[in-house]
């Protein structure tokens, strides 16, 4: 796999990151936030199944036309103990992923209305006013849940990957990935002004689409990608990645000028 020139819209994205905050080479590292990542897949209409990537506007602050998946920061309501009896843990989850698995399912919620819930909610209008009700702060996601008796002890959350910001920069996260394998095309998606636009797309075409420079990503986000571009099928993924053990991943950045590049950690 090779990658973008240095003057693509990948470059440009990494410097701009770089740019946004970064400490001095040796200075002490910023201690990371606990994050969640939710990789949304469903099978495709060529067989092999396709990821929701979600587009960040080009006035952003944080990766400027970059495409994403859905997630966001754990907040401290995440951690609730009202969360035990009502989220599912899947087996190879660490003892600090509950949190994460509750943002998980939150800000997909959030950035895209698929609610992962056990209970079918009869009306889509309902859910979108509750949604609306949450993005504007006038309701929690706890309240939402336990208005409706919610639970997600079926989620299909998959935990498969976890990613550590790279030092240098100031803003780091310590960033839960989970895999959300979806039955069928029929989700409905609908975003909000956090992104202008979205797109289906298989791993193995989004690599190509990357490396052309058409499909920019954050080097966690491609590197996933190219992960996930080994299976050929949903289940084959879900069956292999749910049954791994997961190791935390913290790049390290390579600055030449204003070129800046994240390389994976070299192997002990």
């Amino acid at each position: 796999m090779t990658e973008p020139s240095e003057e693509s819209i990948q470059g440009r994205i990494e410097r701009e990151e770089f740019a946004r905050g970064h400490l001095p080479e040796g200075a002490a590292p910023a201690t990371p936030r606990l994050a969640a990542t939710t990789v949304i897949a469903r099978p495709g209409s060529s067989g092999l199944f396709e990821l929701l990537l979600l587009k960040r506007p080009l006035a952003s602050r944080f990766a400027a036309g970059a495409y994403v998946f859905p997630g966001g920061v754990v907040d401290d309501a995440d951690g609730s103990e009202f969360w035990r009896s009502r989220m599912h843990r899947p087996s190879n989850l660490p003892p600090d992923g509950l949190p994460a698995a509750t943002a998980g399912i939150r800000e997909l919620f959030e950035e895209t209305g698929i609610l992962l819930a056990d209970q079918e909610l009869k009306r889509l209008d309902a859910l979108e006013v509750l949604r609306h009700k949450l993005l504007a702060e006038e309701v929690t996601f706890e309240d939402v849940v336990r208005d409706r008796s919610l639970t997600f002890l079926h989620a299909p959350l998959t935990y498969f990957a976890r990613w550590v910001t790279p030092r240098r920069l100031a803003r780091r996260y310590d960033a839960l990935f989970f895999l959300v394998a979806l039955s069928s095309r029929s989700e409905d998606v609908t975003i909000t002004e956090e992104h202008d636009g979205l797109t289906w797309v298989t791993p193995r075409a989004a690599l190509a689409e990357f490396t052309a420079g058409r499909l920019p990503m954050l080097f966690p986000t491609w590197k996933t990608v190219q992960q996930l571009s080994a299976f050929d099928h949903l289940d084959e993924a879900v069956r292999v990645l749910g049954t791994s053990s997961v190791t935390s991943i913290e790049p390290f950045l390579d600055v030449d000028g204003n070129t800046v590049r994240p390389r994976m950690p070299e192997r002990s």
